[in-house]
């Protein structure tokens, strides 16, 4: 953890993570034109207001988890730009969360049970050790979310309130991604070798960090894209991902 009284030996103003960090304050406002009197009746597809309910409230659950992952991995983080960065995530995560909670309540008067899938979650990210480990696997779930944010968006309409909503996360999230994709991109730089612990990990864990068949059908069934399109969006994401961190992308 970065000790207060070192801050006169830090040189952040140039660094990668501090001109993220930046870009994050530039667009810290975007809720505050969300009209939440369109909750009860959004302007979602006739026949879509249940799942609007049911997808914010799971959205709700995993950014309360993702808000906890990047408080712990503020806390553990000792580069001053990279913790500015993370910081501001947690806020990020904050909002998210209350925004879809509101959302789920506004609109349909409680927030579905969705908590085993946040089960699901913190037991995996309880048994990781290390804060890359921990890191690698918070970004690359958002870099997955962000697919399904799209398809979400696709789905309810932009002029939707939970479009807006979405739309709104999803910018935020992008930002989280191009963070990790910084740090574990100069990580390889350090140590070519590092490519194995990334490999090993996404691949030691893919059933908890991949879509899974019976998501892929939900997110199918809900966008009426069929799950071959849904499928290579997943692997085009994923392959963007890596790309992007050995820095061939």
């Amino acid at each position: 953890m970065l000790n207060i009284d070192r801050l006169h030996d830090v040189s952040f103003l140039s660094d990668p993570h501090y001109k993220v960090y930046l870009k994050g304050k530039e667009n810290i406002g975007w809720d505050r034109g969300l009209d939440w009197s369109l909750a009860r009746n959004d302007r979602v597809p006739e026949g879509l207001h249940s799942f609007a309910i049911e997808v914010a409230s799971m959205s709700a659950h995993v950014e309360v988890l993702g808000m906890q992952n990047a408080a712990e991995l503020l806390a553990e983080c000792s580069n001053f730009a990279l913790k500015l960065g993370l910081g501001q995530a947690v806020n990020d995560e904050a909002r998210h969360a209350e925004l879809f909670a509101k959302y789920a309540l506004l609109a349909g008067g409680d927030i579905r049970d969705c908590s085993k899938t946040q089960e699901v979650y913190d037991q995996h990210f309880g048994e990781l050790r290390s804060f890359d480990e921990v890191f690698l696997s918070h970004v690359y779930l958002e870099n997955g979310a962000l697919e399904q944010f799209n398809v979400f968006i696709s789905t309810f309409g932009e002029h939707s309130l939970i479009g807006q909503i979405y739309k709104g996360t999803l910018q935020d999230e992008a930002r989280h991604v191009q963070m990790g994709v910084q740090y574990f991109k100069n990580k390889m730089t350090e140590d070519v070798s590092y490519a194995d612990f990334v490999a090993d990990h996404l691949a030691d864990y893919r059933e908890i960090l991949h879509m899974n068949d019976n998501a892929v059908r939900w997110y199918s069934e809900l966008s009426g894209l069929e799950e071959s399109v849904i499928r290579q969006r997943i692997e085009q994401r994923h392959d963007s991902f890596i790309a992007k961190i050995l820095g061939v992308g």
